[in-house]
């Protein structure tokens, strides 16, 4: 199938290109390289920036793609493993078929196991023709120097096509930066893999231009003590740090420093492309970077902000500057922020503002903190922000605990509840697997979970991931772990263990089963987690209807009227007076439980014996019109009439169609 090319009008030429390879998002262009190609811009250096995602995806359609990009978990490294051996064809990795047979094995269904082989077998298949395309087109810009970002499923991706680049024109110098070669990840990259010139460890934009300005000079010749930490050349190859040691990482303090990122040459692509239709993009944003919360405790399993995890923000006002000029300049109001948490103090200032200005226009995409309050929600959407993925992860505040999450288990319910009135959606992960949890408590969980089936179900539930920079990693001791890397990595690229450990960004446990076990066996001994994973997709399958369940409450002054549709309704419609109803009322500010008589006197005037508070404790909870969590009374009703939910379609990072398929 022919891919869509890009043609560099005459006479334009680039100084640098910079490649975007798959498994990037199809829906959304490169932030990291629009911002370098801004950046080398306002210093006189002419770059373009490719999307061979892009045309990869079109060499094998869309399910293909989606496939190796986001269907199966990270761990297995499905989309390094289809460009391994194009990048590393003459080195001695782990098998390919034991590699396919324990990706099979790891499969419930045996008929998806048998096609996951085959089209896994079919992507490979068509990686060399597509890498000599991409090459040949990357040369044709006529740059000096081709830089490819690497995150997630783009490693091998990105070292295969530097190493063909490098096989064809000898002269072109090539760098690797991005997330997977923070710190010494990228330390290792660069002394692995001699094809890469240059590997930048850390935050590029704040050195990239005069660093493509002395390779432009200099080429290869650089002294290392002449650049700023983090920045390896090819000199470093002679001698260096040892393994497994810290290694540097540059890091940008001010962000209102950066242009407006340029995006024009995905956009002009996706003009022409077969997918056109398809894809429905939004637009990448940047806020922030590091996490205020991992600054205080950081999340044990967390591990996105690297070996830097100091919060920086933009101005308020260079936000929304930044929001009109890309409205304006490609006529799409969907932004997906990628922050990693949300700058408590826009609350005053930038989301009043963007309230002001097209909130209702507006769709955006925020990672937040859980425990959020209802009115915070409400400025929220008068913001237009109306997706948010709020790192719920858990609804027992003992494996909350274990995550440092600093927030519990009501408050997360609370969320759930004020983000359904309220119409704002969610994308949430039930995470299970914590060094030290009890089975118990997901048990206890799931008895109760059921009443919640009128509000967001979580995307799934997922055992919990051992990944570098999270505390896990940095102290496996700690936890009671013996990392090594996942097993994948060896079947991925051709290192010994001591240079994978410094490689991977996945790791596994000695003393668990891996996920390439297969559910069998890593559930065994785990009637809890079963019991949840049973609710949870009893929950998505009815949630994700055309008429999802409801609870819903009015009050008439003198009566609580509900209708409940969920499946552990007691009654379709029921009214609630007096005690009850003042226990129900009380109940919308999830008190301590212990506390409700005296909340009762003092809130509403009433005086009342303890055992009638209880007993009309117990009849909204034998109606799961209430639950106890934490000790406290959480009301479950929302509030109508409810908003519609955005659809998948609505996401603000864009979307990806095809037939019936959607891929956000």
């Amino acid at each position: 199938m022919p891919e869509t090319q890009d043609p560099i009008p005459s006479p334009s030429r680039a100084d640098v290109c910079l490649v975007n390879m798959p498994y990037a998002s199809l829906n959304r262009p490169s932030l990291a390289l629009g911002l370098l190609k801004a950046v080398l811009a306002r210093e006189g250096i002419a770059a373009k920036v490719l999307y061979p995602n892009l045309t990869f995806a079109e060499t094998i359609g869309l399910r293909l793609y989606h496939l190796c990009s986001s269907q199966l978990p990270k761990e297995f490294l499905v989309g390094e493993w289809t460009f391994a051996e194009a990048a590393f064809r003459d080195a001695p990795r782990a098998s390919d078929e034991e590699y396919l047979a324990r990706l099979a094995g790891s499969q419930r269904d045996a008929e998806f196991a048998a096609r996951l082989v085959e089209d896994l077998r079919t992507v490979r298949r068509a990686v060399d023709g597509f890498l000599g395309r991409a090459a040949r087109r990357v040369l044709s810009t006529g740059a000096r120097i081709v830089g490819c970002t690497s995150t997630f499923e783009q490693h091998a991706p990105s070292l295969a096509l530097l190493r063909h680049i490098r096989e064809l024109d000898p002269r072109v110098i090539t760098v690797l930066g991005g997330a997977n070669c923070e710190g010494v990840m990228g330390r290792t990259t660069h002394r692995s893999f001699p094809w890469v010139d240059y590997v930048v460890a850390g935050e590029a934009d704040g050195l990239v231009a005069d660093l493509f300005q002395r390779i432009l000079a200099e080429g290869r010749d650089i002294p290392p003590g002449d650049l700023p930490a983090g920045v390896y050349v090819p000199a470093h190859r002679n001698g260096g740090a040892a393994r497994g040691s810290e290694a540097p990482r540059p890091v940008l303090r001010d962000l209102d420093a950066l242009p407006v990122p340029d995006f024009d040459d995905y956009f002009r692509l996706l003009g022409r492309s077969r997918y056109a239709n398809s894809v429905r993009p939004g637009l990448p944003l940047e806020t922030s970077r590091g996490c205020w919360w991992g600054a205080v405790r950081h999340c044990t399993f967390c591990g996105l902000n690297g070996s830097t995890m100091t919060f920086r923000s933009k101005s308020p006002a260079r936000v929304h500057q930044e929001i009109r000029e890309l409205e304006e300049r490609y006529g799409i109001s969907r932004f997906e922020t990628v922050d990693n948490i949300l700058d408590m103090g826009y609350f005053q200032s930038l989301l009043p503002a963007l309230a002001a200005d097209g909130g209702e226009r507006r769709r955006i995409f925020y990672e937040v903190k859980a425990n959020l309050r209802r009115s915070q929600v409400e400025a929220l959407r008068r913001a237009g922000i109306r997706w948010l993925q709020p790192g719920i992860e858990s609804l027992h505040s003992a494996v909350l605990e274990l995550m440092d999450k600093g927030v519990q288990a009501w408050q997360n319910v609370q969320l759930l509840k004020a983000c359904r009135e309220l119409g704002v959606r969610l994308s949430w992960n039930f995470l299970w697997g914590f060094p030290g949890e009890a089975d118990a408590w997901y048990a206890e969980t799931a008895a109760w979970l059921p009443a919640l089936e009128h509000l967001q179900p979580p995307s799934g539930v997922t055992r919990v991931r051992f990944d570098r920079f999270s505390p896990y990693h940095q102290r496996p001791e700690t936890f009671g772990l013996a990392l090594r890397p996942a097993t994948a990595a060896a079947h991925v690229y051709p290192l010994p263990v001591e240079d994978l450990l410094d490689l991977t960004y996945y790791f596994a446990d000695a003393g668990r089963p891996d996920i390439f076990s297969g559910d069998g066996e890593i559930m065994a001994g785990r009637p809890g987690i079963q019991a949840i994973q049973e609710r949870v997709g009893s929950w998505r399958t009815t949630f994700w209807t055309d008429e999802p369940p409801v609870l819903t409450v009015e009050d008439d002054g003198a009566a609580l009227v509900f209708e409940d549709t969920r499946s552990r309704a007691v009654e379709r419609r029921c009214r609630l007076d007096g005690l009850e109803r003042a226990v129900y009322l009380a109940a919308q500010d999830a008190p301590l439980r212990e506390r409700l008589t005296s909340v009762l006197a003092e809130r509403q005037g009433l005086a009342a014996a303890p055992e009638e508070v209880e007993a009309a404790t117990r009849e909204l909870e034998r109606r799961f019109l209430a639950v106890t969590v934490d000790r406290r009374l959480l009301a479950l009703g929302t509030r109508g009439p409810l908003p519609d939910l955005p659809g998948l379609r609505d996401f603000p990072g864009g979307v990806v169609e095809e037939g019936s398929h959607q891929w956000a």
